[in-house]
């Protein structure tokens, strides 16, 4: 089985703040545990399409996650409403790359607020056949050096199949009366 991973990830230390963004939204999602400085969540609907509510409504520095292992990978970080920084890589037939936002300078100073090192990282967007590596795949390699934890095996149709851990909140939208 191959991995179709799609999340969020709102730079914030306070879980509540995603909880309140997904009940904004109208929208079903599970929102995990603040991890260096960001909260992770997914939500319900039209998997690996981004869900305009949630640009809309976004409070602060989101970034959107997407890897098909098979397929490619994207990337993009929103400034509240504002797409700073957009990635597409697919190698379904062969490597593809799309940089229609690119400015690198947006995730070199998020890198570096995690205390990693951003050397070299403009190289990870620019793979070819004779360098593409499945074993780390760049997303991972950028995820991890972003600082994200939850990104790996990760949408809402996998945790609508299985259990949800206990530290997982699960945020369903209840109309007012």
């Amino acid at each position: 089985m191959s991995e179709f991973s799609e999340s969020y990830h709102l730079r914030t230390d306070n879980q509540q703040d995603v909880v309140n963004l997904i009940k904004e939204t109208n929208n079903k999602g599970y929102v995990f545990p603040a991890q260096n400085g960001w909260v992770t969540f997914v939500v319900e609907g039209s998997a690996f399409d981004i869900d305009e509510s949630v640009i809309s409504q976004n409070p602060g520095i989101l970034v959107h996650y997407i890897f098909a292992e098979d397929h490619g990978w994207e990337l993009r970080v929103f400034r509240k409403d504002d797409l700073i920084f957009e990635y597409a890589c697919g190698w379904t037939d062969e490597i593809q790359i799309e940089k229609s936002v690119f400015n690198i300078d947006v995730l070199t100073e998020l890198i570096m607020e995690q205390g990693n090192s951003a050397e070299g990282i403009e190289s990870l967007f620019d793979v070819g056949e004779e360098t593409f590596n499945m074993e780390q795949p760049p997303a991972y390699t950028v995820a991890e050096k972003l600082g994200l934890t939850y990104y790996e095996w990760l949408s809402a149709d996998y945790l609508g199949r299985d259990d949800i851990d206990e530290h997982i909140l699960v945020v369903e939208y209840k109309e007012k009366k």
